[in-house]
């Protein structure tokens, strides 16, 4: 199941938000097969592997089963930045499925579980997204449970 912002909840998210209900090859999408499985998997060897894999392990399967990821079928802008996720600390998220609709970069199915492990990591830990020092350690934490 996938969940969509409300149209309240896109009006408090400011100017940005609300340029994207205008949009209308924005919205979400559902899952892929192919990616529901591949976070299933992920989602069974993050908590095999403990510590902190596992404490991210326990966001994202909350967020998948609860329906609070939404896929949107491309990036989005962000200010100056083209977006993939977006995590919140009540366990939304909204993911890109591809790079844009001309298809110039193509999103695999392991960069959009990178993306939800990575947005998962930020709320399991607590880590404002948009700090380097930040992005950097949550890389790390995802990378660091792929090995």
């Amino acid at each position: 199941m996938v969940s969509s912002p409300t149209m309240a909840e896109r009006s408090s998210a400011g100017p940005a938000a609300n340029s994207e209900l205008t949009c209308a090859e924005c919205g979400a999408i559902p899952i892929p097969g192919e990616i529901e499985r591949a976070v299933e998997a992920r989602i069974a060897d993050l908590k095999a592997r403990g510590g902190d894999c596992s404490r991210y392990a326990t966001v994202l399967e909350s967020s998948y089963r609860s329906g609070q990821i939404t896929l949107r079928p491309y990036m989005w802008r962000t200010g100056s930045h083209l977006t993939s996720g977006e995590g919140k600390p009540n366990g939304d998220m909204m993911l890109a499925r591809e790079i844009d609709s001309l298809n110039v970069g193509v999103r695999t199915v392991d960069d959009v579980v990178w993306t939800m492990e990575h947005e998962a990591a930020h709320i399991a830990f607590d880590l404002a997204s948009g700090n380097e020092a930040n992005e950097q350690k949550t890389d790390q934490t995802v990378r660091a449970c792929k090995s």
